[in-house]
């Protein structure tokens, strides 16, 4: 495996590197640092354009694997702009390799003015592709994870647990199973990564560096921010306050025009949605995979949507 010199991020440096990639104006300086689960990002301003964003990842050990990622990203930011999403930040350059100022692969971003969306019982105020099928997809995630609790990688999970879980994914799924569609999940939506102004609009959402293309029904799965728990969701009861957000959530689907509104309506629109977030969820998650299984695959306070008819 060969070695990397470790990530130079002195200001300097940052600088140096965007102005190897020919972005920004005049008079350029470090105009904040912001720590995220995945990266570090430096907010760069100019005397006369607006601000950019750099996205260094946290160090790994793993060259190769790093560079793939970067390499994701910036292909996600650019289909996204392409189709013209408008939520997403605008990918200005960047650089896969380490033959850089920095030492490491990045990402010059556009930079969103505006503040992480804060979320809980007070804030804000209450007033396609390819042919692989939804089953097929589900089956290889649970299959690898079924491995690798057999080589006892996965300590509080027993093969039982795999066997429940298949058959509650292969349940939840449904006729849904044989459908291709496949969508971009972000895979971390929570408030932090949600720009708002202080009529809390969505500005952007940011922090892409763990987009996938999942299939349709996961990738419409309720957001992390409508969970009870990060932790143990599938023990942890939604307070009422979460239960209205959810309610609002889905029905706001009945007024949209967009395309997949209609699916997502469809998806959501029953009685055991949030069962259905966690089970699949299970499979990617295996923190959710151990609160599911320790729930013995039942929540008894899921059913608390009226019925679908109520939401038409």
């Amino acid at each position: 495996m060969a070695s990397h010199p470790a990530q130079n991020l002195e200001p300097t440096s940052i600088l140096a590197a965007i102005a190897e990639l020919g972005v920004g104006g005049n008079g350029a300086f470090i105009d904040g640092e912001f720590h995220g689960g995945e990266c570090r990002i430096f907010k760069i301003s100019f005397k006369d354009q607006a601000s950019i964003a750099v996205r260094v990842p946290h160090h790994t050990n793993t060259g190769d694997d790093i560079i793939a990622i970067v390499e994701v990203e910036v292909r996600i930011l650019q289909m996204l702009e392409s189709k013209g999403f408008h939520w997403s930040p605008r990918c200005c350059g960047f650089s896969l390799t380490f033959d850089n100022p920095i030492n490491y692969p990045f990402i010059v971003l556009t930079w969103i003015e505006g503040s992480p969306l804060a979320w809980d019982d007070n804030f804000p105020p209450q007033p396609l592709r390819g042919s692989t099928s939804a089953a097929t997809f589900f089956q290889r995630r649970m299959k690898n994870r079924s491995t690798q609790v057999r080589q006892g990688r996965i300590p509080g999970l027993s093969e039982e647990d795999c066997i429940n879980q298949q058959a509650s994914v292969c349940q939840v799924l449904g006729h849904d199973q044989h459908d291709t569609a496949f969508a971009v999940d972000h895979g971390d939506i929570k408030p932090n990564n949600i720009i708002v102004d202080e009529d809390y609009n969505i500005k952007c959402v940011i922090d892409w560096g763990l987009a996938t293309f999942v299939p349709i029904s996961q990738a419409v799965c309720l957001p992390h921010f409508l969970w009870s728990s990060d932790t143990d969701p599938a023990r942890v009861a939604p307070s009422q306050s979460l239960l209205q957000d959810i309610r609002a959530y889905i029905t706001c689907f009945s007024s949209q025009s967009l395309p997949m509104a209609l699916p997502m309506l469809h998806l959501h629109n029953t009685k055991d949605v949030y069962f259905r977030t966690l089970c699949l969820e299970s499979t990617s998650s295996k923190q959710v995979h151990t609160s599911m299984a320790r729930a013995g695959w039942k929540l008894p306070y899921c059913e608390f949507l009226k019925d679908a008819d109520d939401y038409e």
